[in-house]
């Protein structure tokens, strides 16, 4: 009697640590998920500048960043129209955003650049440069 008494205490703690372990996985796995949906979710907002002095670049790119499912928020002109090559730039912190957003362009320049801002809205920049024509492969400018 003694003996079934332990063998049934011993299979009752196994349970109660195997359901425990469950739930403990499913919590993890389920924030993890929560996680991810909500970055699937939220658009990815970006602000593009024409860097390279050519008419319309910044809304012909804006166009084309709609189109592929990100936010653009802003677009205009860059301080100055010296960029040589287009430039991504992260800007919330997050460079999966920013290496989205060049992967979708065919960008390889990706640089990190946080000011702290609390009015700054856009995760991502791009500054358009004079290698605009070679990443719009093949569309035209103009407006």
């Amino acid at each position: 009697m003694n003996r079934s008494i332990k063998w049934w205490v011993i299979g009752g703690l196994l349970v109660i640590i195997c359901t425990a372990l469950g739930v403990g996985l499913f919590l993890l796995d389920h924030r993890a998920i929560d996680r991810k949906s909500n970055e699937i979710l939220t658009p990815i907002r970006v602000e593009v500048l024409n860097g390279c002095g050519e008419d319309g670049v910044a809304r012909k790119f804006t166009d084309l960043l709609r189109r592929k499912g990100f936010d653009v928020v802003n677009f205009g002109n860059a301080e100055n129209f010296d960029f040589m090559e287009t430039i991504v730039v992260d800007r919330s912190g997050s460079s999966r955003k920013a290496e989205k957003v060049a992967r979708a362009l065919g960008v390889d320049n990706c640089i990190q650049q946080i000011k702290m801002d609390p009015y700054r809205v856009e995760d991502v920049l791009v500054i358009i440069g004079a290698d605009f024509r070679r990443l719009l492969g093949g569309e035209t400018t103009g407006r």
